[in-house]
């Protein structure tokens, strides 16, 4: 059995998922030859919320005198449900949309939170008071705000497709559906949240050409047992061999993926990976 190793050094750069490894010189595998994972090392570094995703968008729609849109673009990243509830505040913040209290609290009319016994993400929104509402709870405005409070209270709007609502457990929509809605709305998860989408790296290998999988590289699976930034450890007790398609190489080249078969975006190429390389005649023993 011969063993090579693949770290960072074999990274492609910008291609944020593939690794290549170059022979020192070409190498001629025969029918029979195999190849398997002894051992591998990597950080998980998969974000969650991406452009490429298509799940980094959401609008607030705010129902004042004059209701106003405003498309949030969320950088891409790892959120959890309560930090995307810190970044809508933020948003709202950026934008001037909430109230100050008489204790000098701000005040939103929109929150994300885990809804542990249910399985699910609420989705609750606030109705925005009139004036006169507005003076009576010692509400006041913050310093640069342009809207102007509804003639009748109403709740804002988060509207979003369903790349983001997949996330949150929601079938894209808007919440409430209407602009008119004068109470206060809780709403519930209609779908399992999923705001982990990747939860296994799949590696492919340019050795292999099987019959049997698609795609026809398929090597190895890598379950995530380890938050964002952990380190992921896998040792095979026993190592499972694949056959190396007959050919003459000069290189290996190693992509991941996510369970899906999408193309992962690696944020961090560190790894150790080793291969274990026998021939046919060392199977036979």
């Amino acid at each position: 059995m011969r063993t090579l190793v693949i770290n960072s050094s074999n990274y492609v750069a910008n291609s944020r998922n593939q690794y290549v490894y170059t022979f020192p010189s070409t190498v001629k595998f025969d029918d029979g030859d195999s190849v398997g994972v002894a051992s591998l090392s990597l950080y998980n570094s998969t974000f969650n919320i991406t452009s490429t995703r298509g799940n980094n968008t959401f609008t607030i729609v705010w129902n004042a005198t004059t209701p106003v849109s405003f498309v949030i673009t969320i950088p891409d990243g790892y959120y959890s449900v309560e930090s995307l509830n810190y970044f809508l505040q933020q948003q709202c913040i950026i934008n001037k949309l909430y109230v100050i209290n008489s204790s000098s609290q701000y005040v939103y009319f929109l929150e994300l939170l885990v809804n542990a016994p249910r399985y699910a993400v609420s989705l609750n929104t606030y109705a925005i008071p009139t004036s006169a509402q507005a003076t009576t709870l010692g509400y006041t405005q913050p310093s640069g705000a342009t809207w102007v409070y509804p003639a009748s209270a109403k709740c804002p709007q988060l509207t979003f497709l369903n790349p983001f609502g997949l996330l949150i457990g929601y079938t894209g929509a808007s919440y409430p559906s209407t602009s008119s809605v004068s109470t206060n709305q809780n709403f519930i998860s209609d779908l399992t949240p999923n705001i982990n989408p990747v939860d296994s790296y799949i590696m492919t290998c340019s050795l292999l050409n099987s019959p049997y999988s698609i795609p026809s590289d398929t090597f190895f699976t890598v379950p995530l047992t380890g938050g964002l930034g952990e380190l992921i450890a896998v040792s095979p007790s026993q190592i499972v061999f694949n056959n190396i398609a007959p050919n003459s190489y000069q290189q290996i080249k190693i992509s991941f993926f996510d369970q899906n078969f999408q193309k992962l975006q690696m944020n961090d190429n560190a790894i150790v990976l080793t291969l274990a390389i026998l021939d046919k005649d060392e199977r036979k023993i």
